[in-house]
């Protein structure tokens, strides 16, 4: 090898070093709450429930209460990722709540998504959990930690939030609830909404999070390549 064909040796290798795979997650399980529930089930959605929609609303929809709220677990395993990932989307499908407050292009809806600091399957209390600890309202007020991303709902179909530097707290052990709550409780439209969004439980692939551990090569990179590329050609035609 010459002087002339070493950079395009070097360029070729780190361009072509192995990839840690694309990981995609479904929820083991994803349930709501909301001030419109009454008696002691509270919590609604469960496996079983024949529950297809669970709803996120504004805070204190119609004057009821707190906001309408979904929560959904991953079975996660931190042990998967060596360090931090390049990019993490939770994916939701957005469908009609059922109850004529449904988002549009004319009056969006903002939900945002959190990360929380309890489990909220085992902590709230319930028909099916007489043991837990938390009311589902004071669940939402004190135990979901501020936005990590907020996406403006204005149709049904596929939405997306960005929610990796809550996944990379699970990879880093400083957040250990591998929960996500999606809530519309920071809307400050003006307007209230009851939207829904289709339960996985019910209806599998309609949740979905897509952890990506490698960035895309950049765009930077790519250049750099082409010029090595091109250098090496022009300097060894000019040595013919």
């Amino acid at each position: 090898m010459n002087q002339y064909q070493l950079p395009f040796a070097v360029a070729l290798i780190s361009f072509s070093a192995p990839m840690q795979a694309v990981t995609v997650l479904a929820p083991s399980e994803d349930i709501m709450t909301s001030s419109f529930f009454q008696g002691t089930d509270l919590v609604r959605g469960y496996s079983g429930d024949n529950r297809g929609t669970l709803r996120v609303s504004t805070d204190n929809p119609f004057s009821v209460g707190n906001a309408e709220t979904i929560y959904m677990s991953f079975g996660f395993d931190p042990a998967n990722y060596t360090g931090p990932v390049a990019s993490a989307v939770l994916s939701v499908t957005s469908v009609s709540g059922g109850f004529n407050a449904d988002a549009s292009a004319a009056t969006p809806f903002l939900v945002s998504a959190h990360a929380v600091n309890a489990d909220p399957f085992s902590s709230i209390t319930d028909d099916t959990n007489a043991t837990g600890s938390i009311a589902w309202n004071a669940f939402l007020n004190n135990n979901i930690l501020a936005a990590v991303d907020s996406t403006s709902i204005d149709d049904v179909g596929v939405f997306q939030f960005d929610v990796t530097p809550l996944i990379n707290d699970w990879i880093a052990g400083t957040n250990t609830q591998f929960s996500i709550a999606l809530t519309g409780k920071n809307d400050i439209g003006g307007n209230e909404f009851l939207h829904g969004f289709s339960n996985n439980t019910e209806v599998p692939g309609a949740t979905f999070l897509t952890i990506n551990p490698v960035p895309e090569p950049s765009t930077a990179l790519i250049s750099i390549l082409g010029i090595t590329l091109g250098l090496g050609n022009r300097c060894r035609k000019a040595h013919l």
